[in-house]
């Protein structure tokens, strides 16, 4: 069995008519993303037992060369290839350089970089190890190449799927342009998709009609399929699994074809008992996939790919001619379907055109699968719009009358609605004002100043403000009310309040009648000196204000507490003792003759 292998291996070496050494690639003449493949020269290791230092001391004549740009394909074949070029550069070249293999599913890609016959470094990654092992995060391979003098490049690569070796040298800028470009088609793709998803969900959530929920599911497989395509799924989803990488494009192309099965017989109304030749084909596709899924874990993963590829073919050419056979038959809504799948079908002949270097790679050919996906879905979306016109014209003569009613109703209903609510919008502001307020001097109540003290304490913690608060006592209150009766001392009560308010003036200021005749005044973002000379104002206010209602006509004079702090986010919750500290302070303040502000400020000691 080795000997044959051995000659197999002779035997594709001898198919090739160029002896000759690729020519070196000039890194002074790399400004821009260049495609190298022209430079490389490669071999075939039929048994994938040669190792880099035997590579290495291979003679120029073992090595073929490139005749054509585009060489870039061997197509599936179980031998393991080897390629090189070589890197020419200066010692003093400041502009760093990456390989770039823009093919994301090889299984065992192997970069060597050599200078002098030393090696100085090797990758070892691919599909089937992983995402970490690539040298840089990417959903293909990107390499950086070494600075300093020349190097050789030795590439290993083996795969049970298609051999693609687009190779591209560029600096690093160019890599970012390229990779932010790559990102912006497939953000435009994913975007699309998940537009139509979501407006094809409202429309089945409206219209309950099971087709959409058909194409939802179609669009989620379109969306996984080229996910994992384009590599993404394995950089993102299962980096550290390589091992789904075995069945997640059969998986993908599976789900793909199930979900476009089922839509195809629900959108154009296929059954066994009505069209038996057409469901049965479709049928016997599903189950192909199901087949090829089941026997995976027995057959190389190459023929599942290549069953798995013509299958889906089959299918994309199935929904082609049941679209085209159902437009002729009088079926409106079937003509965007046929022109979906044909769209569809023009973008798969292209990828194979440029697979077997028919054509030349171009941005057409590079995106075939996503540009024809994002095209079929949108066609699909139209020709769901369309059967649903032809479904709404049928509804919208018996309609408009009872829409008409309808809508007169609603516009009398929410005339009337709107101006009961009017009404009780207000009633409920002025109850929530009336539950807060105090109905003597129009303050705050002890209620909303309570809740206001936790409320500004936290915000003052969050903002790193300082707060204070100040407790206000009308002296010898009672001897006034016993004095001139509790209709002046009301009186006074409710002056007092106005006295306070034309001094403490800030909207973010709280003054509320503590009880009886206290007062409490809440100062976010103010220091214990402020407070305290904004209490001495206060203070002076009084004494020169007079109280008088027509019949009476007092001076009245105040004591005041007043406490500062900064509260601190983590123990926030003990700055509410401060309130406790300012009527201290106002105890004091009347232990010691009245008419005076006294002031401590407050630790959480």
């Amino acid at each position: 069995m080795l000997i044959i292998k051995v000659l197999v291996g002779m035997a594709i070496i001898a198919m090739h008519l160029e002896l000759n050494a690729a020519p070196a690639i000039h890194a002074e003449n790399i400004q821009t993303r260049s495609p190298v493949n022209a430079q490389l020269i490669w071999l075939a290791d039929p048994i994938g037992s040669f190792n880099v230092a035997q590579v290495m001391a291979f003679h120029e004549s073992h090595w073929f060369g490139n005749k054509e740009d585009r060489r870039h394909n061997f197509g599936q074949q179980s031998a393991v290839f080897w390629l090189k070029t070589r890197i020419v550069q200066s010692a003093e070249n400041t502009h760093p350089l990456h390989l770039q293999i823009i093919y994301p599913h090889h299984d065992y890609l192997d970069v060597y970089f050599v200078r002098n016959n030393k090696l100085l470094e090797h990758y070892e990654t691919g599909d089937r190890r992983p995402h970490a092992s690539r040298p840089l995060p990417s959903h293909d391979f990107v390499f950086p190449v070494p600075s300093g003098d020349s190097v050789d490049v030795y590439i290993r690569v083996k795969s049970d799927g298609v051999l693609q070796l687009r190779t591209f040298l560029m600096p690093k800028e160019e890599l970012r342009d390229h990779a932010k470009f790559f990102f912006f088609l497939n953000g435009i793709y994913f975007g699309a998709a998940l537009i139509m998803l979501l407006y094809n969900a409202f429309i089945y959530s409206t219209i309950r009609d099971q087709s959409y929920l058909y194409y939802l599911a179609y669009i989620s497989a379109s969306v996984f399929l080229q996910a994992t395509l384009s590599g993404l799924a394995f950089q993102y989803l299962w980096p550290d699994h390589p091992a789904i990488n075995d069945i997640a494009v059969i998986l993908a192309a599976a789900f793909l074809t199930a979900t476009a099965i089922g839509f195809v017989i629900k959108f154009i109304g296929l059954s066994r008992a009505t069209t038996p030749r057409d469901f049965t084909w479709l049928i016997m596709l599903a189950a192909s996939f199901i087949l090829i899924l089941g026997m995976n874990i027995f057959i190389s993963y190459s023929i599942a790919l290549k069953a798995t590829f013509i299958v889906v073919t089959l299918a994309v050419c199935s929904g082609f001619y049941l679209g085209l056979k159902y437009w002729l038959k009088g079926v409106m809504a079937a003509r965007y379907f046929a022109l979906a799948w044909f769209v569809y079908l023009l973008f798969i002949a292209m990828y194979l055109l440029q697979s077997n270097q028919i054509i030349e790679p171009n941005f057409l050919s590079d995106n075939a699968f996503s540009l024809g996906s994002l095209i079929e879905l949108a066609i699909l979306s139209l020709a769901f719009a369309d059967k649903l016109n032809e479904e709404k014209e049928l509804r919208v003569k018996a309609q408009d009358d009872l829409l008409n009613i309808t809508i007169r109703m609603n516009e009398e209903l929410d005339t009337e609605v709107q101006a009961r609510t009017e009404e009780l919008e207000k009633a409920n502001q002025r109850l929530k004002e009336l539950s807060v307020t105090d109905s003597l001097t129009k303050l705050k109540n002890r209620y909303y100043f309570d809740q206001a003290l936790k409320r500004e304490i936290r915000r003052c913690a969050r903002e790193k403000w300082p707060f204070a608060v100040i407790m206000l006592d009308v002296d010898h209150f009672k001897q006034l009310n016993d004095n001139y009766g509790h209709i002046f001392g009301d009186f006074c009560l409710a002056k007092a309040a106005e006295l306070v308010q034309s001094v403490i003036q800030r909207p973010s200021d709280t003054i509320a009648r503590y009880g009886g005749e206290e007062f409490a005044i809440l100062l976010p973002n103010t220091t214990l000196d402020g407070a305290v000379k904004l209490a001495e104002k206060v203070r002076e206010q009084f004494k020169e204000t007079p109280f008088d209602d027509g019949n009476n006509n007092v001076y009245l004079t105040v004591s005041m507490g007043v406490s500062g702090t900064r509260p601190n986010p983590e123990t926030v919750y003990k700055c509410l003792s401060i309130l406790d500290l300012a009527d201290q302070c106002l105890y004091k303040a009347k232990q010691t003759g009245r008419d005076r502000v006294v002031a401590e400020r407050f630790t959480e000691d």
